[in-house]
């Protein structure tokens, strides 16, 4: 087995494990099937479930983090290499996330089914709703994985400036730019670019989607910062 095919591998079989096994099978399924026997059983005034939370505000993040934190020093103690490591995290780690959203909307799809159908009492709450209160399945899903990108790019992005400055450095850097924020704001610099950006009346569909390939750019600027790094990120007090 080649050190490509093999770094391939190791990322793959993480992510079915942690995303495919642990969030969809033993989380997102059980959840939704709570909820459909919830909403048969009992009159739950259209009330809104919510199966996403999970991915958004814990298992993508966390995965954008620990996918590769967690196998740098096993992939390169077994030959591969930085650059095929950080090249096959980002084709697996964005293929994972992109085929969990897909299966999640096929299952917010099945629960607004019975609820539009009278079936159930539970309806879903989406992000998706900023575009529309009526579900839409494509648009619906669109906003998902864009949200899916925003989280994924966003949390490694975050551990790899942490990785190269160490987390002291950076978070004297962020302090340094909020506190220059807060003075441009309150000086009124940033009137007039505030007051250009109102004019433009972004809609929900456009701001997720700049949202989203933020995230990607995001998740490809890590690779000039990661692809010559130490395999020990810098000590927490440096």
């Amino acid at each position: 087995m080649s050190s490509t095919h093999g770094t391939f591998r190791l990322i793959y079989e993480d992510a079915s494990w942690f995303l495919g096994k642990l969030l969809l099978l033993y989380i997102t399924l059980p959840l939704t099937a709570a909820w459909i026997i919830i909403g048969t059983s009992f009159d739950m005034d259209k009330t809104l479930s919510s199966i996403s939370s999970p991915a958004y505000f814990f298992f993508i993040p966390f995965y954008g983090v620990m996918g590769f934190k967690s196998l740098l020093p096993i992939a390169v103690s077994l030959g591969g290499t930085r650059t095929q490591m950080l090249k096959s995290f980002y084709v697996i780690g964005v293929s994972s996330v992109f085929v969990y959203m897909l299966v999640l909307n096929l299952l917010q799809c099945l629960l607004w089914t019975l609820y539009d159908r009278g079936v159930s009492s539970v309806s879903i709450t989406h992000a998706g709703m900023f575009h529309s209160s009526e579900y839409q399945f494509f648009p619906y899903l669109w906003i998902d994985l864009m949200v899916g990108l925003i989280l994924f790019g966003g949390a490694f992005f975050i551990y790899c400036i942490t990785y190269r400055a160490g987390m002291t450095r950076t978070l004297i850097s962020i302090m340094i730019i909020a506190i220059a924020a807060m003075f441009l704001y309150y000086s009124g610099v940033l009137e007039a670019p505030i007051a250009w950006l109102s004019t433009l009346n972004i809609n929900a569909m456009t701001g997720f989607t700049i949202a989203g390939i933020a995230g990607l750019a995001a998740l490809l600027t890590t690779y000039p910062m990661m692809r010559n790094a130490s395999l020990q990120p810098k000590q927490k007090r440096e």
